[in-house]
């Protein structure tokens, strides 16, 4: 279960959590979910809040700055995600969770960015139903976006619902524009739990190089070689697995299933 949760950690960094803050209009401060108060004070210290973040710097002055403007209107939700985004980065995640929230829930259901960011996060904080049903969420309100279903499949592995985790990451599969690793590393996994180890293969392969070094990823690699190596009688698979199954660092914290199959107690 342990292992689980570090690979969970290691897929979010696909997720908006990191990768989108300085690229879309609205992390560049360019839009709001709310009206902001029609405040001069306001108007003046809350792009520099914002600056302050996208440069990661003065995050302490910049949290104070947001929570200014939260007490000055408590209905205007983009202070909020930005105060909570400076706890983020402050590594303070569960108080950011918190800010999360209260913008998600004010902005009823109009930003993607608050609801991807709050399921992210809540998910590396040990929430897992409830990013789930924030990924559920982002799958109602953004259908077009791949993340939630991402994010379905990813908190399946802790949730152990594996055939819907892998009805959801072959959907995001299909509406990424792009290949994207992390969905093939995680559709590798889910197929492996799912029983497919000779369709999950492939998926193995060809992301292999990026995951190496994951205890998750080289111990389902393992068991889909042995089980297909076996169905095959191909001692050369069963010995390739083997080999994987030796790259696996922490052991008790592999998946109950690989255990068995490698016999370890």
């Amino acid at each position: 279960m342990k292992q689980i949760l570090i690979t969970i950690i290691i897929f979010l960094s696909h997720l908006n959590l990191y990768s989108q803050q300085n690229t879309s209009d609205y992390f560049l401060g360019n839009i709001t979910y709310c009206k902001k108060p029609n405040n001069e004070r306001v108007n003046k210290i809350y792009p520099l809040g914002i600056k302050s973040v996208q440069q990661n710097l003065f995050l302490g002055a910049a949290f104070q700055i947001f929570s200014e403007v939260i007490e000055t209107d408590n209905s205007f939700c983009d202070a909020y995600f930005w105060a909570g985004y400076t706890l983020r980065l402050s590594n303070m995640e569960k108080e950011a969770v918190i800010f999360y929230h209260a913008a998600d829930s004010l902005a009823q259901n109009r930003s993607i960015e608050f609801k991807q960011n709050l399921a992210t996060l809540s998910m590396k904080v040990g929430r897992i139903s409830f990013s789930r049903n924030k990924f559920k969420e982002l799958i109602k309100y953004f259908p077009e976006s791949p993340e939630g279903y991402y994010g379905v499949g990813l908190t399946s592995l802790f949730i152990e619902d594996y055939v819907n985790g892998l009805e959801n990451i072959n959907i995001a599969e299909k509406k990424y524009n792009s290949t994207n690793k992390d969905c093939q590393s995680l559709k590798a996994i889910l197929l492996t739990f799912n029983e497919k180890y000779e369709e999950s293969l492939p998926y193995f392969e060809s992301v292999e190089s990026s995951f190496k070094r994951d205890d998750t990823f080289n111990s389902c690699y393992a068991l889909s070689l042995q089980q297909v190596g076996i169905k095959n009688s191909d001692e050369k698979m069963i010995k390739k697995s083997k080999k994987y199954y030796e790259k696996v660092q922490e052991k008790n914290g592999v998946p109950e299933v690989v255990k068995k199959s490698f016999k370890v107690t």
